[in-house]
């Protein structure tokens, strides 16, 4: 889970709405990646993204998120969508 320090992981309800914000993420010069979702946030969908926590901006995800999380001493905690 070190490997989520600094890092906030996007959830989605689809791999098309997980396609989507990375592409709106990447039209404003922020780098994302795709990833497996890790099960302790969610199962439904398979895809989520990664990206620098300071890079991090509610103003450009798109209205079908499940949810935000950024790892912190050791437990996940959500992020506001809004």
């Amino acid at each position: 889970m070190d490997s989520f320090s600094d890092k906030v992981v996007i959830t989605f309800h689809s791999h098309y709405d997980a396609n989507k914000q990375k592409r709106k993420l990447e039209d404003n010069a922020l780098k994302a990646s795709l990833i497996p979702v890790p099960r302790s946030l969610s199962s439904s969908c398979g895809t989520a993204l990664v990206m620098d926590e300071h890079d991090f901006d509610t103003s450009l995800l798109i209205t079908t998120i499940e949810g935000a999380f950024v790892f912190k001493e050791g437990r996940w905690s959500g992020l506001p969508k809004v």
